[in-house]
């Protein structure tokens, strides 16, 4: 400690470190400061740095715009706001709508080389901030990267959608966008390689993480991924009817609008205190466990003339096709995620919506008889069930979304794929009160987050030795990742194996645990089952690419819904290589009750790709005769390739009409609606699905070189087909 001391007190006499640094920045020059960490380390220190203008006003709900300059020099030694929110320790209402701020921890303000992490902090997209408070750097600055923690809008100010150009939705997520976008900016002043970003994320952090990796905004300005507890695979990644979840907030607060402009009017000029409080009564805290979802999460955004979004179509369909950064990528999770009472008995509750397996009927109760046999040892109600019941609970809600990430882009990506699992049971584990109250040893949610950074829960804990080789061993492994896309170091005497990374044969993954170990197919017995019922009931074509529009009449009804319905539509002619085109249609449907039918409206049929042979159908070569009699063989000539020479169908020629008060009643929710993206497979003879080119695909320089002929045998193979 004395020696610590005595360094940094030279740093101070020789100049190298002052203890009022000022950077330079767009925007105008920032004084942080010298902070010590709790090992006797000195490092700089900047806090509350704007990156974003306030959103404050007419920019509330809206994409953030980018900061604004200042005069002399800006006091960079204490946080900003964090986002309006409900505190789930307190229950009370802390922090500000003006909440977008930065944080930026570094040991080296000259020269621009040392790698950066910048973290996307957990909460449900509803609370938490980027804090020191429970997000400290110290731990990870020793390690030679430069650490950035950010603050972004939570709940409905940062995720409410009205399918509107003015307000698409993802607000919360295009905060982070801007947050990267300035880093890449400015973080060379602040000793940082601007050209060496490393996104982390943990829980719905994590799922901003792999979505951020699918979105065009970010994909050129992201150099690797961390993904932990949480992917956009999960049921509550994305909202489904982000529409319906708006109208439901202002009718909360006394607004029966129904139109999405009296809407935004309403509640742009709403208290921001209100509307969170209201967000809160909507969906208790406790809801999530039961219902697996997220009242104002992501929204697949719907696409407007020169409007940015983060991504416009359904997150499997980037990632099985391929289109998902070509980065390293580290993903994993903790033993127990999750560990709340039980809220639903039926074991029927835990078998994912996404698969459409309609509940009570003989198949629904045997899977249900499955899963018991495979996660309880008898009775899976009693108390002594508990722990099985948490790792079901865990495995809906995280784990199996997260092996399938893993099957899925392993198929896809050239880049490579680091899976671990963290069951390290120690003192620094955040959740170890109170799963040593319920007799359970092993990891839970947010308990690694407590290895990599300091916090103020934990500033009573007196760490064990074991404990603070564990930090050792994550530290390198996070910050070796960053610097390398290699986790392992080429020499540390904490890390004793080699972390593997996934490959087509070998599912490896390593366990974080009393000591680490690398193994193959984690909880194998328990994925495989699940592998099995995805292949068998999952189907993409079912599930819509974008959120539904559902449009009401005066009286609150529903008047109609609105999808994109998606076909390939097999080429009549053996001999070209084009076998199919995709057509997209824009359907309408409403219920005139005058008339007892359902109306439909199709918009005009768009062309957007075509299906192309992989192998080509060719002729053998013709035999003829010359004029001498000779045999002569002629080569086959295929034809050239055409294009739009499909014929679309007929469409119904009658214009929709919005629906007065009283003329259109709620659709029957037993009537069974058309799913969106119904999509007939066209085959080889040999059975191999052809290559879908979408006619909106980017150029072929801008995707990972296998796009091409793998992306449709990417896209059959997620459904359990074989090649």
């Amino acid at each position: 400690m004395i020696t610590a001391v005595n360094e940094f007190l030279d740093d101070l006499r020789g100049g190298r470190m002052t203890e009022a640094p000022i950077v330079k920045v767009e925007q105008g020059e920032l004084q942080g400061c010298v902070v010590t960490s709790p090992s006797g380390k000195a490092f700089y220190s900047f806090q509350g740095i704007p990156y974003a203008k306030p959103p404050l006003g007419s920019l509330r709900f809206k994409a953030p715009q980018p900061p604004e300059s200042w005069e002399g020099v800006r006091d960079a030694t204490s946080e900003g706001n964090i986002s309006a929110q409900i505190d789930p320790q307190t229950k009370q209402y802390v922090g500000d709508e003006n909440c977008l701020f930065l944080n930026i921890y570094t040991n080296n303000l000259d020269g621009s080389f040392l790698p950066v992490m910048l973290y996307v902090h957990g909460g449900g997209f509803r609370f938490g901030s980027g804090s020191s408070s429970l997000y400290g750097g110290d731990y990870l600055v020793e390690k030679d990267v430069v650490v950035v923690t950010i603050n972004y809008r939570c709940g409905a100010l940062g995720f409410l959608s009205l399918n509107t150009a003015e307000v698409p939705g993802n607000a919360g997520l295009k905060d982070v966008v801007q947050a990267i976008r300035w880093v890449k900016e400015n973080i060379h002043n602040f000793g940082g390689n601007p050209g060496n970003l490393t996104v982390f994320g943990e829980s719905c952090g994590g799922v901003a993480t792999s979505v951020l990796t699918a979105s065009p905004l970010t994909k050129n300005l992201i150099s690797k991924a961390i993904i932990q507890s949480g992917t956009g695979l999960n049921s509550w990644a994305f909202q489904r009817n982000p529409v319906e979840n708006a109208r439901s907030l202002a009718k909360n607060l006394g607004c029966d609008a129904e139109d999405v402009n009296d809407i935004l009017e309403f509640l742009a000029t709403t208290p921001v205190k209100d509307i969170v409080e209201a967000n809160e009564r909507m969906q208790p805290p406790d809801s999530f466990f039961e219902k697996g979802s997220i009242l104002f999460a992501l929204v697949v955004e719907k696409e407007f003339p020169d409007v940015e979004a983060v991504i416009t179509e359904a997150f499997i369909d980037v990632l099985t096709s391929g289109r998902t950064a070509e980065i390293p990528i580290m993903i994993g999770s903790t033993a127990l995620e999750f560990t709340f009472e039980r809220t639903n008995e039926d074991l029927q509750s835990f078998i994912p919506d996404n698969l459409r397996i309609e509940k009570n009927t003989p198949e629904s109760v045997a899977i249900a008889d499955r899963i018991k046999s495979l996660y309880f040892k008898g009775n899976h109600t009693g108390v002594e069930s508990l722990n099985e019941y948490f790792e079901l609970l865990s495995d809906k809600l995280v784990n199996i979304d997260t092996h399938r990430y893993v099957q899925y882009l392993v198929k896809v990506s050239t880049k490579p794929l680091y899976y671990y699992k963290f069951d390290y049971v120690g003192e620094l584990n955040l959740t170890k009160k109170l799963l040593s109250s319920l007799g359970l040893k092993h990891a839970g949610h947010m308990d690694e987050l407590g290895y990599l950074f300091k916090n103020d829960l934990q500033s009573d804990v007196e760490p064990t030795q074991q404990d603070l080789r564990m930090r050792e061993r994550m530290l390198s492994l996070w910050t070796n990742f960053a610097k390398t896309g290699n986790p392992t170091p080429d020499e540390n005497k904490y890390i004793t194996v080699e972390w593997l990374p996934v490959n087509k044969d070998h599912l490896y993954y390593l366990n974080l645990g009393e000591e680490l170990s690398l193994g193959t197919n984690p909880d194998k017995e328990k994925m495989e089952f699940w592998d099995d019922l995805y292949n068998k009931h999952y189907r993409i074509w079912e599930h819509p690419k974008t959120n539904n529009d559902v449009d009401r009449n005066d009286a609150g009804d529903v008047a109609a819904v609105v999808y994109t319905e998606t076909v390939v539509e097999p080429v009549d002619d053996p001999q070209s290589q084009v076998e199919a085109v995709v057509i997209e249609t824009t359907v309408v449907e409403a219920v005139d009750t005058k008339e007892s039918e359902v109306v439909v409206v199709e918009s005009e049929p768009e062309i957007v790709g075509v299906v192309v042979n992989e192998q080509p159908n060719v002729e053998p070569a013709k035999v003829e005769e010359n004029n001498d009699g000779a045999a002569v063989e002629t080569a086959y000539d295929p034809p050239k390739f055409v294009e739009n020479a499909y014929d679309p169908p007929k469409v119904v020629e009658t214009a929709y009409e919005p629906a007065k008060n009283g003329d259109i009643e709620h659709v029957n929710g037993d009537r069974k609606v058309r799913t969106s993206n119904e999509i007939k497979m066209v085959q080889n003879a040999n059975g191999v699905p052809k290559d879908v080119i979408r006619a909106n695909d980017p150029p072929e320089d801008d995707l990972p070189k296998n796009i091409g002929v793998n992306k449709f045998v990417n896209f059959f193979e997620s459904l359990g087909g074989k090649k």
